[in-house]
């Protein structure tokens, strides 16, 4: 950890904590963790002892703790609001799990908190700072695959119903649209430069009430489609076609995609296979970092505009299918 400049507070301490532990500690620029806080410090014990930093038994502790240059909340949907906050208001640099929140009114509270405050405050959209999407939106700006049409995008998995976990209760942001549909409703904001002009969404229900996988279209005003869905009950291929007039892009596992292939006609043209160690987590928080320490107090490719937007459109996602 002799090269680690930028210490971390983590508040949760469940798997994506791990999983983010596991890329940061060997493939970050300078990021490491400096303190962790859980609800339960049994758990926060375990992470430190499995991966550095001090456990600590309360929120503010871990916030005050030796090294602590910025926050990464990774607790339940509904705890994002109070924790991130609790940070930025101390003008501590936040980062925090996607989504964000639970409500647009919640999110715009926590911007507005972070502009008050000065602080730097990002949703953890880690899949636009992939570089094989980065790759994608790339080609696309060149004009590769002509005009935009369309977009095909699915994140499914099966998870077994259970009302106490977190994927079905509702009382912690449970559902597939919170849980899985934030990465395709993001993915179509970073492919398509506009807001889409009519939102329509279906959904299948679990026994109590949360959704258990839906289907969204997002038609725009200049012209195209997106097909969306996502699912907490059967597993589907996570792969994403992106259409033009002239050919199409297809990203395998989009949300964390180490390859992109692009067609012309139907032949393919090129192939873009990066070499990055991990699953990719150390591109978000090393970005994280370099804003920080330049100053800066939002991120170029997850703005605070780009992060309302996407809880807009999930907003009227489930008011669609709702109704």
């Amino acid at each position: 950890m002799a090269n680690k400049d930028f210490g971390l507070c983590f508040i949760g301490s469940g798997g994506i904590a791990r999983r983010v532990l596991a890329d940061l500690s060997k493939h970050s620029e300078g990021c490491y963790l400096a303190s962790n806080f859980s609800r339960n410090f049994e758990h926060a014990q375990k992470l430190a002892d499995e991966c550095g930093g001090i456990a600590c038994k309360t929120a503010e502790e871990a916030l005050s703790a030796p090294g602590v240059k910025a926050v990464y909340v990774c607790t339940p949907h509904t705890s994002h609001k109070d924790r991130s906050i609790e940070a930025l208001k101390k003008g501590l640099p936040v980062l925090v799990e996607k989504p964000a929140a639970t409500t647009l009114a919640d999110l715009q509270e926590m911007v507005d908190t972070a502009h008050a405050n000065k602080a730097f405050f990002m949703e953890g959209m880690w899949t636009a700072h992939n570089p094989t999407l980065r790759k994608a939106v790339e080609w696309i700006k060149e004009g590769r695959i002509g005009k935009l049409h369309s977009l095909q995008a699915a994140f499914s998995f099966h998870a077994d119903f259970n009302p106490k976990n977190r994927l079905y209760d509702p009382s912690l942001g449970g559902g597939a649209l919170y849980d899985v549909g934030v990465y395709v409703i993001a993915l179509s904001r970073l492919i398509f430069p506009e807001m889409p002009s009519e939102i329509k969404a279906v959904a299948d229900f679990a026994q109590n009430g949360v959704d258990s996988q839906c289907a969204i279209s997002l038609k725009y005003p200049g012209g195209g489609i997106s097909r969306l869905f996502c699912g907490i009950t059967s597993s589907e291929p996570d792969d994403c076609l992106i259409s033009g007039e002239k050919g199409f892009i297809k990203l395998e596992k989009f949300w964390a995609s180490k390859k992109a292939r692009l067609f012309v006609g139907r032949d393919e043209v090129d192939t873009f296979v990066p070499d990055f160690p991990g699953e990719g987590f150390q591109f978000e928080f090393d970005a994280m970092r370099n804003d920080v320490l330049a100053g800066r107090t939002e991120n170029a490719l997850v703005p605070h505009a780009f992060s309302l937007s996407v809880m807009e459109i999930m907003a009227k996602a489930e008011e669609s299918f709702r109704k």
